[in-house]
């Protein structure tokens, strides 16, 4: 089990279609640091606020997310007490931006976002069936 700033990262990766060295290349770090980061089971220690800075920027996400991510990941438990909605009314307009880009940028990249109608079971929406 992979801690879960690490879990997260993976998950970017696997989004973006990126491997460990194309996100070394991104961010500027070694990947004896990013093995750490990836495949420990809790963080060995936490990052430097320079190398969390550059995954939220590698990955377009708030530096926020890495940090909070990155205290679950030393085992502090921070994730579970926001709710969805709460976490949205507790964002700026500058972090809701970003993320509003970040997921058309991922969309544009994998070719499902904003590309296909949405799927109604049992609503008319006067589309014919493809």
């Amino acid at each position: 089990m992979t801690n879960s700033l690490g879990t997260f990262l993976q998950e970017q990766l696997r989004v973006l279609g990126w491997s460990r060295a194309t996100l070394a290349t991104r961010t500027g770090l070694d990947e004896w640091t990013l093995e750490g980061i990836l495949d420990s089971p809790v963080l060995p220690e936490w990052p430097q606020p320079d190398e969390m800075l550059a995954l939220s920027r590698a990955l377009c996400v708030s530096v926020r997310e890495i940090v909070l991510r990155t205290a679950e990941g030393c085992g502090l438990s921070v994730l579970g007490g926001i709710e969805h909605t709460e976490a949205v009314l507790l964002a700026t307009n500058d972090e809701l931006m970003r993320e509003v880009r970040r997921r058309l940028a991922l969309g544009a990249r994998t070719g499902q976002y904003l590309t296909s109608a949405p799927q109604h079971r049992g609503v008319d929406t006067g589309a014919k069936p493809a």
